[in-house]
């Protein structure tokens, strides 16, 4: 009889281990299940295929579209998604558009900050590479502050640090230029 209580003694005992040890991993409290579903932003809006049309006095300022759109309630929008954006002058025609990978629009200012893959090409012919731009729109200018390849009309290139311009590029001030030239030039 005694050899039969030690054998049902331990398998108990283990039962009993076993079940403190799931239970152990399983608790959880409700302060720290509710800290972390506060701390999860939800996207309040979500658009496929959006269009943004911006205005001044009824004539267009912008123009832009994305693959999606996210906004959260008094947040800037966020375009993503082969990002194109179009600027018009004060008569409302077109003069320049924009490419890339992100945009984000403050409703407030209708200022813009483009990120990733951004390329802008005026309707004049000078185009502008880099990763980021802002677009002041009180200025109505194009700001970069990192690493541009900007090409001309004539088809020079130029590279430098720093870059700010108009909205059509026609009047461009680049910054820490640099670059090869060939000899003769």
């Amino acid at each position: 009889s005694v050899k039969l209580r030690t054998r049902i003694k331990y398998p108990m005992i283990i039962l009993l281990m076993l079940y403190l040890f799931f239970m152990s991993f399983s608790c959880h409290s409700p302060e720290k299940f509710e800290s972390e579903t506060s701390s999860a932003k939800i996207v309040e809006n979500e658009m496929w295929q959006p269009l943004i049309i911006l205005t001044r006095k009824d004539k267009k300022m912008i123009k832009a579209k994305s693959k999606k759109l996210y906004q959260q309630k008094n947040e800037s929008a966020l375009l993503v998604g082969n990002v194109e954006i179009d600027f018009y002058n004060d008569q409302g025609e077109h003069i320049s558009i924009l490419y890339a990978d992100s945009a984000r629009i403050n409703e407030r200012t209708n200022d813009l900050n483009a990120n990733g893959n951004v390329y802008v090409v005026s309707d004049s012919g000078y185009t502008l590479t880099t990763n980021k731009i802002v677009w002041d729109n009180s200025y109505k200018m194009i700001v970069a502050e990192d690493s541009v390849m900007f090409t001309t009309s004539e088809g020079d290139t130029l590279y430098g640090i720093g870059f700010e311009s108009d909205s059509d590029l026609e009047e461009w001030r680049i910054f820490k230029p640099f670059g090869i030239t060939r000899v003769g030039i």
